[in-house]
Parts: structure tokens; C-alpha cells; sequence
């Protein structure tokens, strides 16, 4: 893939490069030195540009650094990283959980569209201090232009923000755990193959549990149904949601292996206490962590829509002041948001 954008206005260059790692291509966007303008893909590239800074290294996910393979959301579960599926060959390589590059394209589109929005607030706060600095000359009047200016395009890039899913889009992926067998029938099969697994692991359990799992594997399918259909609810209230939950719910996991990045002796603790996580709970985590920072990232950027509303009205209310508009919640709102799509990349 390869897209066009213009990169530091003071040099005035346009370049192409191929699409790099998706972490470096979001944190590499110094926006306090350069605003970007993307294509209609709403991508943006990273060149090796001199003016643009390099990712800080505890911005990237440990693993990155440590070559072990996981990814940045599950940087955080420091113990147990879950893992992709095993190699073809049958090798020993650690793969990280992946899903095909078109199911990330609506979350990197959110993405850039919120480092578009950070570098038009920075900017906007750099020109407020600099008015701030020299109210006292004239050169205060001619900055007040370049301020409503930006301003101007910060509204327009809330109001009429961009298409996060085109149509050509993958969709969210949300598989049976009952294999899309019918009721009652779905819970019998999954009864048996969980005793088939209890048998090879020779976990022996009474007749009275056996008989009354397939009941709670019934209240279980119903519960599921239930959460499905109001995750679809708010997905369809919030495109950013369903962007991001394109790409986790099409994630591909090692169903039976996971990284553990503990020390041997609490490794041998853990056993004894019957403490160790399975693989399962370890994807569960990652999905979790992966989920907590989508909803960062859209409650920001929805109270972040509602800050530059309240400010853009105190404008209006007061003449057309420009001065009245007040940048600091509306960037540390922002810069939340970034940092949490970052963590999610």
C-alpha cells in the first residue's frame, strides 16, 4: 500500500512510502512538529524525515523491544502474553495474534483522525500563547487570523468528521461458541467434548455436576445472546467502536500455548498453588485490555466533541472573541485519546 501525504509544512515536501508497522506509524506522528495531511485512505506514512522525532522506546509494546512477538495490547499483562497461531511448518517461532492487515484499516483511520485533531489543537494552543506573549504589540492582531483559521478546520474536522468503515470493509466477527448448532443441541455437544477433555486431563468429577451442565451451559448461550446483541447496539451508535471491534473480534489466537515472562520459581509457586493461568484466560485478558483501551478512545473523543462545542458557543456568545476559547481540557482530552489508541496498536 502506498499513499501520499504532506509532511512538515516548513519544508514543503511531499513524499510516498510504503506503509510501515502500524505502532510506529501512529506514535511516530510528532505532532508538535509537523501536521499531517492524508489522503482519502486516511493513512499516513513514516518516512525517515529528520524533523520528526523517533517513537520514544517505552511508547512501543516490551515485546517489540524484546523480540518475543506480542503485541502492544497485551504489553500490559506482563506475566502471560497470549500468542497467534502456530506456524505451518511447525516451527518454534513465537507469532504475535494478528488478523488479515484490511480488518485494521477503520481502527488506523481513527487513529489518524485523532492525531489530525491533536496537531490542529497543539497548533492552536501554540497560537494562543504566542498571542498571550505579545498582546502588548501589534504582532498579536496578526496572529489572531492564523488562530481562527485553525480553529475553523478543528470544527470542521468534528462536525463533519471523516468515514471511519467504507463499505468494502470487513464486518465484526462474533463466532458460536456452540458452532451454530441449535438450542439444547449445541449445549449436549459442548458437554461431551468438555468431558472428553476432563477424561485426557484425568480430572474425575461427580454424575450430579455432569447432569447439570448442560443447564448452565443453556443460561450461558443466553447470556451470550444477550451481550452480542447490545454490543451490536452500540456499535451501531458509534462508529468508532465497531472499527476498533473489527479487528479484535477477527483476532486469531494459539488456542492451547501463551509467552509466560515470569521467573522459573514463581512459575513452580503457581503450579503448586494451581495458580497458572491457562491460555484461555490469557486471551481473555488481551481482549479485555484491548477493549478498555477502545473505550478510552471513544469516550475522549466524545467528550473531546463536546469541550470544542462548549468553547466554539463562548466564542459565539462573546462576539466572535477568539480569546475566549480555551484549549487546555480540549488537548488533554485529545492526548488521552491518542495515548489509548496507541496502547490498543
Amino acid at each position: 500500500l502506498e499513499v501520499h501525504c504532506t509532511i512538515c509544512e516548513r519544508n514543503k515536501q511531499k513524499t510516498m512510502h510504503p506503509i510501515t508497522n502500524i505502532p510506529i506509524l501512529l506514535l511516530a506522528c510528532n505532532t508538535r512538529r509537523s501536521f499531517v495531511i492524508t489522503t482519502c485512505t486516511s493513512f499516513v506514512s513514516v518516512a525517515s524525515i529528520s524533523n520528526i522525532a523517533s517513537p520514544p522506546a517505552d511508547a512501543l509494546d516490551s515485546t517489540t523491544q524484546n523480540e518475543t512477538g506480542a503485541n502492544s495490547a497485551s504489553s500490559d499483562l506482563y506475566l502471560a502474553r497470549p500468542m497467534g497461531p502456530s506456524s505451518k511448518d511447525g516451527g518454534n517461532q513465537i507469532t504475535r495474534p494478528s488478523a488479515p492487515i484490511e480488518y485494521l484499516l477503520p481502527a488506523t483511520r481513527v487513529g489518524v483522525y485523532i492525531y489530525q485533531l491533536l496537531a490542529l489543537t497543539e497548533e492552536l494552543d501554540a497560537l494562543t500563547q504566542q498571542i498571550a506573549q505579545n498582546e502588548a504589540t501589534a504582532d498579536a492582531n496578526k496572529t489572531t487570523p492564523s488562530k481562527n483559521k485553525t480553529r475553523q478546520k478543528l470544527d470542521d474536522l468534528f462536525t463533519n468528521p471523516p468515514v471511519f468503515i467504507l463499505s468494502s470493509d470487513p464486518s465484526p466477527s462474533r463466532k458460536d461458541p456452540y458452532n451454530n448448532l441449535p438450542p439444547i443441541v449445541g449445549e449436549l455437544v459442548t458437554a461431551t467434548q468438555k468431558q472428553k477433555q476432563r477424561q485426557q486431563n484425568s480430572i474425575s468429577v461427580g454424575l450430579a455436576p455432569q447432569f447439570f451442565e448442560v443447564g448452565e451451559l443453556i443460561g450461558e448461550r443466553r447470556a451470550w445472546d444477550r451481550i452480542v446483541k447490545a454490543e451490536t447496539a452500540r456499535e451501531n451508535a458509534s462508529e468508532v467502536r465497531r472499527a476498533f471491534n473489527i479487528y479484535t473480534t477477527n483476532l486469531n489466537f494459539n488456542p492451547e500455548k501463551y509467552v509466560y515472562s515470569g521467573s522459573a520459581e514463581k512459575k513452580k509457586r503457581m503450579i503448586r498453588e494451581d495458580k497458572m493461568p491457562t491460555a484461555v484466560d490469557v486471551i481473555r485478558s488481551d481482549l479485555d485490555a484491548r477493549d478498555l483501551y477502545r473505550n478510552v478512545v471513544q469516550t475522549k473523543l466524545e467528550d473531546a466533541k463536546a469541550e470544542f462545542l462548549f468553547q466554539a458557543k463562548q466564542v459565539e456568545e462573546n462576539n466572535g472573541d477568539v480569546d475566549r476559547f480555551e484549549v487546555s481540557e480540549l488537548l488533554s482530552l485529545l492526548r488521552d485519546a491518542a495515548t489509548a489508541a496507541d496502547k490498543w496498536f
